[in-house]
């Protein structure tokens, strides 16, 4: 039974709640209201008092019937993995996750994982001839066949992680320890196998803080170590104020470069001072080439918001309910970034709202995952046209006609955009054959353009042989057949 006291708290932290901002869906209203500011406006007394009555109330969540807790991710092989699911009461079953694309002008990218996630198992060893199809798809459902890509390196590029964590007042001191302590311990296990990631750790409640940049162990540590629970914090939720900072600051870091968000909240934001929806934020961070990943804790929270963050972005959920799994979260974001398989691809038509859908052969069940994409219309960015010439030919088949069609369409309706037709080949051959033959190719895309109604002051042309590869040569070879491509280059919009 509660004390009459306890009631009288509860009667507050009830009416605040109800004045306090709530939020249901991605493309919220730009609207700024007297409440979504509440928490900021009570003053130093009011936000104290709403501190000790969230921590009083931090509460044991409730864990769902069911519910599996979180274990660090296993590898298998394919065929290991069957002989596991017949051993397992539960059924077990594979599924598809494309995850982190991001786009250059002249190529994009993203991860892809294929498992069992409820049992964290992960198959290691797929083949690039296992995936069937690679597709985008606009959002007026016009479909392109990405004809070109392959596996990239896990070496080849630098990683920028944010960690965003909630200490807000519903937080609880003892959770707040426990998060940070599971942080420093992810990081340090991290930094031994990846040297070159940085890290940029914040906490926020209503306010937020960047309290260590970099890698150095021992700056993290000191940033975490020991552990301070909520001081300095407490309170409300602002979780796009937040976002708003650690997209600031990650576009200071290399378009080329991996970022990734990891935001950690256990509760409704309520306190932010900006006045943005969250669709303009997740898309500053897709135009910055900035994944987010979406952790929510406990029971009361909008699960499906936090999905839209992490889905729009393309990002990930996690959703756990233990403080006991902390540590073994944030080693698995850390370990799927290690573990995925990573593709490079050239992007086959223009877009902001694109869906990447990708199928890998299967005698079961379909394996299929799709991730969101952009294609920006913009200066310096291209897309691969798939046009296959003969040898030594630059005549157009007409099988290519709907290709074709297709860029006359989009310069007609976009009647200031102007693009650069590129030929290029792979190195069979001498350079002075294969400098003639690529810019006779591009002359020949122009010349169909041309014909079909767009104006020849709106197209250059160019051939670069083989200067100017977009895959890279298998060992002692000069052969690549990626390399032999039309592109088409953004050059005024």
């Amino acid at each position: 039974m509660f004390s009459k006291a306890r009631i009288q708290v509860l009667l507050i932290l009830i009416m605040f709640q109800f004045s306090a901002l709530s939020y249901s869906q991605i493309d919220s209203t730009t609207t700024t209201t007297k409440t979504d500011r509440v928490i900021r406006d009570v003053g130093t007394y009011g936000k104290k008092l709403i501190s000790k009555i969230k921590e009083l109330f931090a509460l044991k969540h409730k864990v769902p019937e069911g519910y599996v807790d979180m274990e660090l991710i296993e590898l298998l092989t394919q065929e290991e993995f069957e002989a596991l699911k017949k051993t397992l009461d539960q059924e077990s079953s594979l599924a598809l996750k494309l995850l982190y694309p991001r786009i250059t002008p002249t190529k994009g990218f993203f991860s892809f994982q294929l498992g069992d996630y409820q049992y964290f198992k992960y198959i290691k060893d797929l083949k690039i001839d296992q995936i069937e199809y690679i597709k985008l798809i606009d959002e007026n459902g016009t479909e392109c066949i990405v004809d070109k890509f392959n596996f990239v390196k896990k070496e080849s590029g630098k990683r920028h992680f944010s960690l965003l964590l909630d200490h807000s007042g519903s937080m609880g001191k003892q959770r707040a320890n426990d998060l940070q302590l599971a942080v420093y311990n992810a990081v340090e296990n991290n930094v031994s196998k990846d040297k070159t990631s940085t890290y940029n750790i914040y906490k926020f409640s209503q306010d937020n803080d960047l309290i260590v940049k970099g890698n150095n162990m021992s700056s993290i540590r000191r940033a975490l170590i020991p552990t301070n629970g909520l001081e300095g914090f407490g309170g409300g939720t602002a979780v796009k104020d937040i976002l708003i900072q650690a997209i600031t600051d990650l576009k200071n870091e290399s378009k080329d470069d991996f970022k990734l968000i990891v935001l950690f909240t256990d509760g409704d934001s309520n306190s932010d001072m900006t006045a943005l929806p969250m669709q303009a934020i997740v898309k500053q961070a897709t135009e910055n080439n900035i994944n987010i990943v979406s952790v929510a804790f406990g029971s009361y929270l909008d699960i499906a918001y936090l999905q839209d963050i992490a889905q729009y972005s393309g990002g990930n959920l996690y959703h756990i309910y233990r403080p006991e799994e902390f540590e073994v979260l944030f080693n698995n974001i850390f370990e799927d970034v290690q573990v995925s398989y990573d593709l490079e691809f050239a992007p086959c038509m223009f877009g902001e709202e694109i869906t990447l859908e990708m199928k890998l052969k299967s005698d079961d069940e379909p394996l299929i995952g799709r991730t969101v994409f952009r294609s920006p219309l913009v200066e310096g960015y291209s897309i691969d046209l798939n046009i296959l010439f003969g040898s030594n030919s630059s005549t157009i088949d007409d099988a290519y006609y709907e290709k074709l069609n297709g860029l006359v369409n989009l310069m007609k309706f976009n009647t200031s955009l102007e693009i650069l037709v590129e030929g290029h080949s792979d190195r069979i051959g001498s350079e002075q054959k294969n400098l003639a033959l690529s810019k006779s190719r591009a002359e020949s895309v122009k010349n169909y353009l041309v014909t079909n109604g767009v104006e020849k002051n709106r197209i250059s042309t160019e051939g670069y042989g083989s200067s100017k590869p977009a895959f890279d040569y298998q060992e002692g070879s000069d052969e690549e057949p990626y390399n032999r491509r039309i592109q088409i280059v953004v050059t005024k919009q």
